[in-house]
């Protein structure tokens, strides 16, 4: 007899937002924008794709970067397969890795991570992606 581990994966895996958007790459050093009104204050669900990344670094990125003046990172743990776990973006500013910070969550979907983003507290902040 043979056992099989099965995970059932949490409902926020199949409804979520796509964002493809090359701007929000630790690499993309034009233009200035801000997530100020982009997420709502309750927050949204978001998977990143496409070339700009699938994920939110976790070491602070060069400020001017990701297509705003200071920078947002996952300053936090990664959780396991089909788990959910509350964590914190800072925002690095001025010498300042975590000038500013808010907190989100993060959810395993097995092949890919998926973000309860709210919008950053101040202009101009961004989620960045690598």
């Amino acid at each position: 007899m043979q056992l099989y581990l099965v995970t059932t994966l949490p409902l926020a895996c199949s409804s979520y937002t796509t964002i493809n958007d090359s701007t929000r790459s630790t690499s993309y050093t034009s233009s200035v924008g801000c997530d100020s009104t982009a997420f709502g204050s309750s927050g949204t669900w978001v998977r990143f794709t496409g070339v700009g990344g699938t994920h939110i670094p976790t070491s602070p990125p060069v400020t001017g970067t990701c297509g705003t003046s200071a920078p947002g990172w996952y300053n936090g743990s990664m959780p396991n397969i089909s788990a959910t776990i509350s964590g914190t973006v800072c925002y690095n500013w001025s010498g300042n890795t975590c000038n500013w910070h808010n907190a989100i969550q993060v959810t395993n979907c097995n092949s890919f991570y998926i973000y309860n983003l709210i919008n950053v507290p101040v202009c101009y902040l961004r989620y960045c992606t690598i």
